[in-house]
């Protein structure tokens, strides 16, 4: 079970507590670099080598945004390890170096806001983008809650996940993912267009692949709809 940037693997301790099929999910959640105490990779592909490393045993998965984009880079490296995954808002990378680049620069904005300000300002500004406004209608309680785990993040760590695991860090997947026989569940967010497109575009790429959409919802479905998500891994017996 993989999170999200800023996240935590305590994001998934409502998925965890959801009984399926008259069990409790048995969930190995590992901290993503650069969040908590977990040092930063030096890239994309040598994170997703250790998470590969650290689960040896692994054949299912969960990830969200930053942890989608990492399980579909041990998908891609991996093609016949893993059986089933479920997918959340994530991308499979930028397709031109260009874009890259741009994304670095943009990146490069947040990092100096990180180490300059700390953690605190750049949660303020980050919480801002209107990738989060469907989670203004959350519990007051629920939305505090998620921007203190934010705010527990060191500022340095986080600015390092940026430079090393960071969309612009991130090869194009979709070459190698085409070739996967993982069956793969795609969810996404009624209400977050760009990446209901990607969800779209990878559901039609991977051979064994389907699409979720969970309704009036915006990115972070395992917040804002985790019985959706817990839905799906029953349908999926995954994890």
């Amino acid at each position: 079970m993989l999170h999200g940037f800023t996240g935590s693997p305590a994001d998934f301790a409502t998925l965890a507590a959801t009984r399926l099929r008259e069990e409790t999910l048995n969930l190995f959640a590992p901290t993503l670099g650069g969040h908590f105490a977990q040092p930063a990779s030096a890239g994309f592909e040598e994170e997703v080598e250790r998470l590969a490393v650290i689960a040896p045993g692994a054949t299912k998965l969960f990830g969200y945004s930053l942890g989608g984009r990492l399980a579909l880079g041990l998908i891609a490296r991996y093609p016949g390890r893993f059986e089933r995954a479920v997918v959340v808002s994530a991308h499979p990378g930028l397709r031109r170096e260009s874009e890259r680049a741009r994304r670095r620069l943009n990146d490069q904005r947040w990092t100096r806001l990180l180490r300059e300000r700390g953690t605190s300002a750049f949660v303020s500004a980050w919480e801002q983008q209107a990738l989060w406004r469907t989670q203004r209608v959350l519990p007051k309680a629920v939305r505090a809650e998620k921007r203190r785990t934010r705010n527990l993040h060191d500022p340095e760590g986080l600015a390092c996940s940026l430079e090393s695991v960071g969309l612009g860090q991130m090869p194009d997947l979709r070459p190698r993912l085409a070739r996967s026989r993982c069956m793969v569940d795609f969810l996404a967010g009624s209400e977050d267009p760009r990446f209901l497109s990607l969800a779209r575009e990878m559901q039609r790429l991977l051979p064994r692949a389907s699409l979720g959409v969970a309704a009036h919802a915006g990115h972070d479905l395992v917040l804002e709809r985790p019985g959706f998500c817990s839905a799906y891994l029953a349908q999926r017996d995954c994890p």
